[in-house]
């Protein structure tokens, strides 16, 4: 998958030289070209990486995207235009580029849109074409089989689910995929069906003769990976209900990343810091709105769950109706707040749009409570709740919760128990992942949804 978006990656960067040469070459003829080209080289290679932060950002790089279907069109679509609005920024705003060229900039995006739209549609059929890793399941579940679901629809992936071996008197499950018992048969399944990927969902180290077959067909290139480690890899999240606390003790046993740790902290006091004089210059206008639209104060303050489950109390501008913010407090409630939840106010409505209702929490980061990325912090209640219906929930609480984070810009609202389960899986991915590179990845993204006033 690597090699594939790397391929990618360098169409998209020839797409957009090869859109500015013919730009050129339509506005100018041949005659004018090379002056042109001279002229407008640097200030659209430096447009073009912004255009590739940006496709970056939108996740045009992502699994889901490789296919080129209708989902791909449409972050095209937005990103592109996204892009051509960050040239006209950067071009009328920059006198050193000494160029403003609205006619070359609008045909330039749209002759990259047209270029990249035809490369990628072109890879995604080299992909599925392509030699495809044939993947044998020992054991199976609920997870595995919605994988299955999800690599068939995903083809340029390169996986084929197509077998299943089951461990002596297992169970077996309803699906479409070959079935087999362990027995002494199995290398011979192996290699008749061109099995390259074997997927362990079962504990092999209590199942000598699988243990065995799979050593003995590793110089043929087979490869093995744990059910966790694969599903980790094609969906970016964790399977909570197929991991144990074994699996904690070996992937999280080096919690404490140092340096990182130190880089992140200083992050967050400089972003804390401009935040907080935005918020203090918007925050007249933000507190009029809020008194004028409803009774009750202008800030609301909860108390959630931190780093090692220590409680801290949050501080947000008021979005609700003073009543029904309460009863969220008492004890026991398990009311979710709803897309179109009717307790939500006018004002508030915006500023949960815009994500403005979350700026005092840069005090909560300025003090050490949060991080600007981390898993969202929940109320009490609701944790105590939580751990009960979801196994390993208390784990989220081992680093610092955020602003935003993976669970948020990869399922972006919750309003149930499962809703939690399948965010508390993308927390962990995080846990286990987290790294620079992964929050920049996060800051980004998030910046979109903003701009994309897509959030709730």
């Amino acid at each position: 998958m690597k090699l594939q978006k790397f391929v990618l990656f360098l169409g998209d960067i020839f797409g957009f030289y090869l859109a500015l040469v013919l730009t050129l070459l339509i506005r100018y003829g041949a005659e004018g070209f090379y002056e042109a080209f001279v002229i407008h080289f640097l200030p659209f290679t430096i447009l073009f990486f912004v255009w590739f932060l940006v496709f970056l950002m939108s996740g045009l790089y992502e699994n889901e995207i490789l296919d080129a279907g209708s989902l791909f069109q449409e972050k095209l679509a937005k990103t592109m235009l996204a892009g051509f609005i960050i040239g006209i920024v950067l071009f009328y705003t920059v006198p050193a580029f000494g160029i403003a060229p609205k006619t070359n900039l609008a045909l330039d995006a749209l002759i990259a849109s047209i270029l990249i739209f035809a490369w990628r549609k072109l890879m995604a059929l080299v992909f599925a074409k392509s030699a495809k890793k044939n993947i044998l399941f020992f054991g199976f579940s609920e997870e595995a089989k919605k994988l299955c679901e999800f690599l068939k629809s995903h083809p340029s992936l390169g996986y084929n689910p197509l077998a299943i071996i089951y461990p002596k008197n297992g169970k077996s499950a309803q699906t479409s995929l070959l079935s087999f018992e362990l027995n002494h048969k199995t290398p011979l399944i192996i290699k008749e069906n061109n099995i390259s990927l074997v997927v362990a969902l079962e504990d092999i180290r209590s199942e000598r003769d699988f243990l065995s077959f799979i050593y003995q067909a590793l110089p043929q290139g087979i490869i093995f990976l744990d059910f966790p480690t694969f599903y980790e890899r094609i969906l970016g999240k964790i399977p909570v209900s197929l991991i144990h606390e074994i699996w904690f003790l070996e992937n999280l046993s080096e919690i404490k990343k140092n340096a990182y740790e130190a880089l992140k902290r200083a992050f967050d006091l400089i972003m804390a810091t401009i935040f907080g004089f935005i918020t203090l210059i918007l925050f007249p206008f933000i507190a009029l709105a809020i008194k004028l639209d409803s009774k009750g104060p202008v800030f609301f303050i909860h108390k959630r769950v931190g780093k090692n489950q220590k409680n801290f109390n949050l501080v947000k501008l008021r979005s609700m109706t003073v009543w029904d913010e309460k009863k969220l407090m008492e004890k026991g409630e398990m009311k979710w707040t709803q897309e179109k939840d009717e307790r939500i106010t006018r004002v508030g409505k915006f500023l949960r749009k815009t994500r403005i209702d979350e700026l005092p929490q840069v005090w909560n980061v300025l003090k050490g409570d949060m991080s600007f990325i981390g898993p969202r912090p929940e109320l009490p209640d609701f944790v105590k709740e939580l751990e009960k219906q979801i196994p390993h929930y208390q784990m989220r609480h081992l680093i610092k919760p955020g602003l935003t984070g993976w669970a948020q810009i990869n399922f972006p609202y919750g309003a149930s128990v499962e809703d939690a389960m399948e965010k508390l899986q993308y927390d962990l991915f995080y846990v286990k992942n987290r790294s620079l590179f992964l929050d920049f990845t996060i800051a980004l993204k998030t910046i979109i949804t903003l701009m994309a006033r897509s959030g709730r």
